[in-house]
Order: structure tokens, then C-alpha cells, then sequence
């Protein structure tokens, strides 16, 4: 019998799944095969396992490890996959070993470390490292997804299998460039960069040279980048190119591909975008080489925290998943710290949601209970109770066809469209219509990305973490107007978002919100747009009496307040004239919102002042914040707005 390290790398999909149900797949796994292959758990993470077993061979090894995974799960259509190297206790099993042992995420990258590292004793026994030294890597991998990380490890792992021979201890692993137009500021250009490779001394090489292309896609520098490639071509035996390009659709990405093929050997490895799952892999992995433990409910505020990190279409893989988890773990520190001074015993090494500000005081609302609340929304709650009915009905019966969830939201900003889409999210999912119910929102520009090729696979990245859940689309009327972002960029994002739209029409629900006549805009051309969003609810500008109420509103939840203030602020309130009103850029509710939180402001001010211990809002503050311009008057048009002199 030999022995063999093996990897399995699960099914991101299945993992969230185990992980939710609080199965550990990988030590079920192992206890399967302790008895057929004397498996040992070497490594049990999410995302994989790694084991030792001993088997006749090989394809023996990977047998026995398929046939228990299909006893276990049978239903499961996604197989991992299993990545084998013999474990005969040479330097080269022990590279494997490490190898093994990290990266998730990176499923094609390990399986060409598997390739060369049965491949490359038979090329050096028939001295032709040569060839393999002569192909170059397309490693198709966002940004903070790893690509410096593949680098180091790639350089490293040629280093280890003496592909440059004696020449190897004098060469550094791998050296990083980003071509631009101007060399400076982390940015090389093209000719700067074959000058520094052509001038190079032996002692002063390199394993491998990592490039990042973006500078060739803009624009579709095809031209150059053959030349470019031709003029490394020169270099070829002194180093392995590595190219990094962004995850792209297929036929942007096999241009890419082509271009450098004309005048290279290329193999190309892609990283898919980061899967919810993964992200979570390295917020544990990052939490437990620090020394912490974490509870549940952390793990979904982690989750909340990388959702909003998204939002922007700025999210940075790894590295912000590194600069979340150092700041809960600051978070933490400032808390246990309070908690000292004040006599109490914090558990020191797990984090909790009071760790995280998150205590939770109070009996958790449900949705309907929340849409209640909300003030001018009698119609809305209305209508999405109906829905809601119609979408269950539909459920329970086989006879019917379950609706498109998809929403069109029309109105004016400020008016709470996405409050409400918030809330939606939470009703669903108490309702049984959506899995998760969490709510994910964007601009339409997030969803555009920087190159041609590259919007299709952020929007489906951005869809595939809102199945389950609400994808709530503001503007989204932007993806058809006539601007940079918004040619072929937004027909790419519209076209994924529709198909996503189709395929997950029961898993997800798609918000799109913006100005009525925008929308309609947008549903006019766009086809099958129109029919994919059945459900059109409008929310109407706020009136006088709705505007006050959600003021005192704001101010009785933070504030004691004066006699005074309310009679100012329906005073203030009842002179908004009607054009305001109905204005298209009228704020209404962030109208509201600002005009509360300069009244407090004021408040602040004068309390810091006369030296008073706490701040009690007045008719002063509100009168004094309300004579600023934003409030006094009209959006582009002077029409005063405030109190009588009476």
C-alpha cells in the first residue's frame, strides 16, 4: 500500500448548506474512510480537507474517496474535487503538503501544482525543463483575490522543484509589475519594464514575473499587448510569465488569450469572484491564527459587514475581509476594556455580539410590525400584503404558476423605497417566499465594471450573493442612459441581470427603483424587462402633515424637547408650499432627515455654549437650523420657505 496526501475541495454551495445545518462534511468524510483507507484528518476547514490514505494506487485513492462521497451524499449533483499527490516522504511530498494545506478558492491553481509536480521529474530526467520554462500563465483573478498570494506560492513551488537548476538559490521567487502609460506610482510602462528585464544580472532574476494587464484592456490595446508580448518573447527561458487579468466573460477573456497566443505558450488559471462561503474561510482563518473564537450571530453581522462593503462595486476580496475582521477584533478589545473598568469579566478570546455593539435589548420586530410603523404607507403596506397572498396562494397550489417576485419601485427620493425594500426582505423570508430574505443594494454604476467583458461576470457575481435574498437596484434607469457607463457597459449588465432574473426568478427578488418616467424609460427598451417585474408599487411625495410626523418622530426617539418645538415645526412644516411638494427633486424624507439633524446640531452647539449637561431640542434650534438655505428654499428655483413674522 502507498501512501497519498489528499485534498478535497468541496462544493461551495453544499458548504453553506453544512454550515447552516451545522454538519461537518469533512470529518464525516473521514470517519467514512478510516476503515478502507486508514484515513487521517490533517487539515479540516470549510472550503476542504485534507487528508492521508493509503491505497493501492493513485486512481485506487481517488476511487475509494468518490465512492464515499456518493454513499454520503447521493443526491448531491456537485462532486468535489480531489486533488492526489503520493506522500513517500521526499522534499517534493512535503511541498505538496503545504501546498495542500492553503488557498481556498483557488481549485485550478492546486490542480497545476498537482500537473507539474508529476510532470516535472520526467522533463529534468530528459533535460527539457527548457520547454516547460518557455510557457507563460494567464492567472484570470480579481483584485484582493489573491494574485500576489499565487505569485509567492508559484515562485516558491519552482523554486522547491529546481526548475532553473543551479541556478536557482540565486534568484528571488517572483517580482510584481503593473504596466501604465507613465512609470511611477506603482506603474510601469511597457518599455521601462522590457529594459529592467533585459538589463538584469543573473544574481538579480527572478522566478517569476508577474504582470497585471489592465492597462492593455482599455480600450482594447490588442495591438500593443502582441508587441509587448513579443519583445518578453526575447526573455522567455530567463523567467515564467505570470499575466494577471480580471475575471472576465468567456469571449473577452479568450481575446486576451489569443493575443498572447500568437506569440506564446499560455495556460490560463482562473479564480472565480469570492464566494460568500470562502470569504467566511478567511475571516475564521484570520480570527483563529489570532486567537479567537466567535459565536453565530458574528458571523452574520460579518456577513452584513461584507455586504455593505460591496455596495459600492470597491470590494477587495481577502483584503477586506482582513480589515473587517481587525476591526471587530478592535471593537472587541475597546468593549472588554469597558467592561473591566466597570468590574465585569469579558470571555477574553470569543467574539459575541455585544463585542460588535450588537446587544439585542429588545423583542425582535417582525416585518409587518416594522411596515406599520412607517409613517404614510397605508397604501404600500397594502399592496405588498396582496402580493404576498398572491405569491403564497400560488405556492400551495400545484394548479398554479408561482409569479415572478421581481419589483419596479417609482417615486421621488426620500419618499422610502428603500426602507421598504428593506422590510420586504424581512417579510419574505418570514413568509417562506425567500430563503435568507437578507437585502443587498447598489447603484446601477456598481454593477458596472471597468473593461468590456468584466460587467457580465460582476453582475452575476453580485446576483449570485443575492440569491435567497432581496438585490435592490437604485437608479437602476442609469444602466440605459446615454453615458460612459451606461452604452455597452449597462446592455451588459442589463443582459446578465435579466437572465440571472429568469434562472433564479423563485430564489431571488430583483428591486429596481428610480423617477416613474425613468422607469418606464427603462421597461420601454428593455425587452422582457417589463414582463419579469410584474409588481409595480409608487410611492407618492410625503404631504405637510406626513413631513411633521416623521420629524417628531426622529426627534422623540433621541431627544427631550421644549414645548415649543413641536408648535415650530408644524408651523415650518405647514408653510412648505405646494410646488415643493410635488417637486421631482424634492428630497421628502431626507428633506426631513437633514432638517432634524441640523436642528440637533444647533442644539449641540448652544448646550456646548452655556455649559449645560444635556441637550434639549427648542423651537430656537429648529427656527435657527431651518433659515438655512437648503431648507428656505426651492430646489433650483428661490422660493422662500419658514415662519411668519406673527
Amino acid at each position: 500500500m502507498t501512501s497519498y496526501y489528499v485534498r478535497a475541495c468541496l462544493p461551495f454551495d453544499f458548504v453553506s448548506r453544512m454550515k447552516d445545518e451545522g454538519i461537518d462534511p469533512v470529518k464525516r468524510l473521514g470517519e467514512e474512510l478510516k476503515e478502507k483507507c486508514s484515513a487521517e484528518i490533517r487539515n479540516n476547514c470549510y472550503t476542504f480537507g485534507l487528508y492521508i490514505a493509503e491505497a493501492e494506487s493513485e486512481e485506487d485513492c481517488r476511487a475509494k474517496f468518490s465512492a464515499a462521497w456518493d454513499k454520503l451524499y447521493p443526491q448531491e449533483r456537485e462532486k468535489p474535487v480531489f486533488l492526489i499527490a503520493k506522500n513517500d516522504g521526499s522534499d517534493g511530498a512535503e511541498l505538496m503538503r503545504s501546498v495542500f494545506a492553503g488557498y481556498y478558492g483557488a481549485d485550478e491553481y492546486l490542480q497545476l501544482t498537482v500537473e507539474l509536480y508529476n510532470c516535472i521529474p520526467l522533463l529534468a530526467k530528459a533535460g527539457a525543463l527548457a520547454a516547460l520554462r518557455s510557457r507563460s500563465y494567464v492567472f484570470v483573478v480579481d483584485p484582493g483575490c489573491g494574485f500576489t498570494t499565487l505569485l509567492s506560492s508559484f515562485g516558491d513551488f519552482l523554486h522547491r522543484m529546481h526548475v532553473y537548476g543551479e541556478n536557482d538559490e540565486k534568484r528571488t521567487y517572483y517580482t510584481e509589475y503593473r504596466i501604465g502609460r507613465e512609470t511611477g506610482g506603482g506603474y510601469t510602462t511597457p518599455a521601462d519594464l522590457i529594459s529592467a528585464i533585459s538589463d538584469a544580472e543573473e544574481i538579480e532574476k527572478t522566478n517569476i514575473l508577474g504582470i497585471d494587464l489592465g492597462y492593455f484592456l482599455e480600450g482594447g490595446k490588442f495591438d500593443e499587448l502582441r508587441a509587448f508580448a513579443q519583445r518578453l518573447g526575447k526573455y522567455g527561458d530567463d523567467y515564467v510569465y505570470v499575466f494577471r487579468v480580471p475575471y472576465l466573460e468567456k469571449k473577452a477573456l479568450d481575446d486576451i488569450v489569443s493575443v498572447l497566443s500568437d506569440v506564446m505558450l499560455v495556460r490560463t488559471v482562473k479564480v472565480p469572484p469570492l464566494h460568500d462561503i470562502v470569504l467566511f474561510e478567511h475571516m475564521w482563518y484570520e480570527l483563529y491564527t489570532m486567537g479567537y473564537d466567535f459565536s453565530q450571530s458574528v458571523s452574520e453581522q460579518f456577513f452584513e459587514r461584507v455586504r455593505r462593503e460591496k455596495q459600492d462595486g470597491r470590494f477587495y476580496g481577502f483584503k477586506t475581509v482582513t480589515k473587517i475582521v481587525c476591526g471587530m477584533i478592535l471593537e472587541k478589545a475597546a468593549h472588554d476594556s469597558a467592561l473591566l473598568a466597570a468590574g465585569g469579566d469579558p470571555d477574553e478570546k470569543k467574539l459575541g455580539p455585544a463585542d460588535l455593539g450588537a446587544v439585542e435589548m429588545k423583542k425582535e420586530r417582525s416585518g409587518y410590525e416594522e411596515l406599520e410603523e412607517l409613517i404614510g404607507m397605508e397604501t404600500v403596506s397594502k399592496r405588498i400584503r396582496e402580493i404576498v397572498a398572491q405569491v403564497k396562494l400560488s405556492m400551495s397550489s400545484e394548479k398554479l404558476d408561482r409569479p415572478c417576485l421581481h419589483m419596479r419601485f417609482t417615486g421621488a427620493p426620500g419618499t422610502g423605497k428603500t426602507t421598504v425594500a428593506r422590510i420586504i426582505g424581512k417579510i419574505f423570508k418570514e413568509e417562506g417566499i425567500l430563503r435568507k430574505g437578507a437585502f443587498l443594494e447598489y447603484s446601477a454604476r456598481s454593477l458596472c465594471a471597468e473593461y468590456v467583458g468584466q460587467t457580465a461576470v460582476r453582475t452575476a457575481s453580485i446576483c449570485r450573493d443575492a440569491y435567497g435574498s432581496v438585490l435592490f437596484i437604485d437608479e437602476a434607469y442609469a444602466l440605459y442612459e446615454g453615458n460612459r457607463y451606461n452604452n455597452d457597459y449597462g446592455r451588459e449588465a442589463l443582459t446578465t441581470l435579466i437572465s440571472e432574473m429568469e434562472n433564479h426568478r423563485d430564489d431571488m427578488l430583483v428591486i429596481m427603483a428610480g423617477y416613474t418616467d425613468d422607469m418606464e424609460t427603462l421597461m420601454e427598451g428593455n425587452a422582457g424587462l417589463r414582463s419579469r417585474m410584474p409588481f409595480v408599487i409608487h410611492f407618492p411625495n410625503y404631504s405637510r402633515e406626513q413631513l411633521f410626523q416623521i420629524y417628531m418622530l426622529m426627534v422623540r426617539k433621541h431627544f427631550s424637547y421644549t414645548p415649543d418645538l413641536e408648535e415650530a415645526a408644524r408651523d415650518f412644516f405647514d408653510s412648505v408650499p405646494e410646488a415643493m411638494l410635488g417637486s421631482r427633486d424634492f428630497a421628502n424624507g431626507r428633506y426631513v432627515r437633514n432638517l432634524y439633524e441640523r436642528t440637533w446640531s444647533r442644539a449641540s452647539l448652544r448646550a456646548a455654549l452655556d455649559g449645560a449637561a444635556g441637550v434639549s431640542l427648542t423651537g430656537a434650534d429648529l427656527r435657527s437650523a431651518a433659515a438655512d438655505p437648503e431648507f428656505s428654499e426651492m430646489p433650483e428655483k428661490t422660493v422662500r420657505v419658514g415662519f411668519s413674522k406673527n
